[in-house]
């Protein structure tokens, strides 16, 4: 009889073969180190009763690995726990056989989170301070590997910033109300001014906070408080009363604050008793001017404050920092109120290109990706030939490319510096190997974001208005507001940062260009048999008229109306995505 071999109750028994039989074989296995005399076998081993055989199982010991880590800025210890579970592994009973193979079994074998383990690790992170004993003693219950906090500091108190209160005016010539088309500017319009001794602003010091604690012992200092530059310009002095320091006005005039350098001054207004003309010559003064005559033909008048003109401007430059009120008729002059803006308009029509020729490519792209599917899926639609069209297509990116190339050629110089690499990288997208025309669109628009932020703020940012009774052939730009209290405007270009009214008798905008960011507010528009009258408003403005003639064109952002027909009481706006025209007879239909 031959040799057997079994395993019972996870031991292993050998019978020893009859004389002339054979002996019992054991069978190497890949996961169990089995030895047989000290020997670990790699082939079939045979077995007897006296044979010393034994068994190496798998086995894994649970540990926990405990992590502490410091953060915001040492205000918080945040502990996390990486537990490893362990296994133990069983013989499984086998019957007796000629050839033992054996085979096992495992169970898991999992482990508790030490508190005290916790501790020592938190202490060998640095921690000293703020400790949560009861966070700590938690961690026997978590499972997961999810941070927890362990240990807060106390983070320093905050000062108070020093402030600087202004107890005059210091801009806006006149406030109008938004919706009301007939004002009495003898009551509203009025210069901000200052007599000496007045005070202008004062200052209140800061207040410094106090220190806080890091859960490392280290001692946290609060930020310093902020400390506004407050300095005397031209025209004040400072003084000290109860703590705090106080701008008095040395010389009665024009108050203005410099908000980057702090400085508060007043500037004393420059009278011209007489006409601007040949024998006075050019006026550049970096306080007001008060003009009492006129200013005639190829004269300027510029100055960083204010200006009055009491009389005609006539073939005349009139440039101010500050606003401009005049009182007499303007005839095929510039006036401009508020800082040059010259080359920002330039780049935002240059800017204002690509954008269109960007969108022109990006509001096909929907349409472009769904009549693609179609034709890979064999069901095509009537169109989507021409809307696949890669010449088409290649067309629509070579305009984008011509109007990206107008503004890479213009000094970006007065760009920042940042936003001046952004508009360069233009120049990459549209080489950017591997996209295709919408993914270099989309990255365009998305390099000029930037660009457009700066030259809309800089474009509407402005606190400068004009006011004049009538203006013909003229250029008139403010920063802010453009007030025409007379007859009107014809053939004039009127650009405002904010709005644009007329009022007096008729108060009409008649044969030229009208446009403003929020508000144009008329008595009348356009004219019968006229050359055409634009009034545009950027897209969250408004246009109020009590009357609008044929050929007047009103845009309201990108969408336009070109009237046809004589309109009364009207108002344009855009409303929920589109444009509304609303006049006395109901609104108007727009396709």
């Amino acid at each position: 009889m031959n040799g057997a071999a079994w395993v019972k109750d996870g031991k292993i028994g050998v019978r020893d073969p009859k004389p002339g039989g054979k002996p019992a074989y054991i069978v190497p296995h890949k996961d169990i180190e089995i030895f047989i005399s000290g020997r670990r076998i790699s082939t079939e081993e045979p077995l007897s009763s006296s044979t010393r055989v034994e068994v190496r199982l798998p086995a894994q010991e649970p540990f926990v690995n405990y992590l502490v880590e410091i953060v915001k800025g040492g205000l918080e210890a945040q502990a996390r726990l990486e537990i490893h579970e362990g296994f133990r592994s069983f013989l499984v009973d086998k019957p007796p056989t000629d050839k033992l193979e054996l085979e096992y079994r495992t169970e898991p074998v999992k482990i508790t989170p030490d508190p005290q383990r916790l501790m020592e690790a938190i202490r060998e992170a640095g921690v000293e301070f703020g400790i949560d004993r009861e966070a700590v003693e938690s961690c026997r219950e978590r499972t997961n590997r999810y941070p927890f906090v362990v240990a807060k500091g106390k983070p320093p108190v905050p000062g108070k910033d020093g402030e600087i209160r202004f107890l005059v005016p210091l801009e806006r010539m006149v406030d109008l109300p938004a919706d009301v088309l007939r004002i009495d500017f003898r009551d509203v319009a009025k210069f901000p001014d200052v007599r000496q001794g007045q005070a202008i602003a004062v200052k209140t010091h800061p207040v410094p906070g106090s220190p806080g604690k890091a859960v490392n012992g280290t001692v946290i200092p609060p930020a310093p408080p902020k400390d506004p530059k407050f300095r005397a310009g031209k025209g004040v002095e400072l003084q000290e009363r109860d703590g705090s320091t106080v701008a008095v006005a040395s010389v009665s005039g024009y108050p203005t604050f410099a908000d980057d350098s702090g400085t508060v001054s007043v500037d004393p207004v420059f009278t011209h008793k007489g006409d601007v003309d040949m024998a006075s010559g050019n006026i550049r003064t970096s306080g007001s001017v008060c003009v009492l005559g006129q200013v005639t033909e190829g004269m300027r008048v510029e100055s960083d404050g204010n200006q009055e003109i009491s009389g005609a401007v006539t073939e005349a430059v009139v440039r101010a920092g500050g606003s401009v009120k005049i009182n007499g008729n303007v005839f095929k002059s510039t006036v401009i109120a508020g800082k040059d803006t010259t080359w920002m308009r330039k780049m935002d029509d240059l800017l204002s290109g690509v954008e269109q020729r960007a969108e022109a490519i990006l509001s096909l792209e929907d349409m472009y990706k769904e009549a693609l599917e179609r034709k890979q899926a064999g069901t095509p639609e009537l169109g989507d030939d021409a809307i696949l069209d890669e010449s088409a297509q290649l067309e629509r990116f070579r305009n984008l490319a011509l109007a990206v190339s107008a503004l890479l050629k213009e000094n970006l110089s007065q760009f920042p510096d940042d936003i001046q690499a952004q508009v360069k990288e233009t120049r990459q997208m549209l080489s950017s190997y591997g996209a295709d025309i919408f993914k270099r669109a989309h990255g365009i628009s998305r390099l000029l974001v930037d660009a457009r932020t700066y030259i809309d703020s800089e474009l509407f940012s402005g606190k400068s208005d004009v006011i004049l009774p009538y203006a013909q052939s003229s250029t008139v730009e403010a920063s802010r507001d453009i007030t025409i209290t007379g007859q009107g405007a014809f053939y004039c270009t009127l650009l405002a940062g904010r709005a644009i009214k007329t009022s007096g008798s008729p108060g009409l905008l008649r044969s030229g260009e009208a446009r403003a960011r929020e508000l144009i507010q008329v008595n009348a528009a356009g004219g019968q048999g006229a050359a055409p009258t634009v009034l545009a408003v950027g897209l969250d403005g408004k246009i109020l008229a009590n009357t609008i003639y044929p050929n007047t064109v009103l845009m309201v952002g990108p969408q336009s109306y070109r009237t046809e027909e004589t309109l009364k009481a009207v108002k344009a706006s855009m409303v929920e995505g589109r444009l509304q025209v609303v006049t006395a007879a109901g609104p108007i239909q727009i396709d």
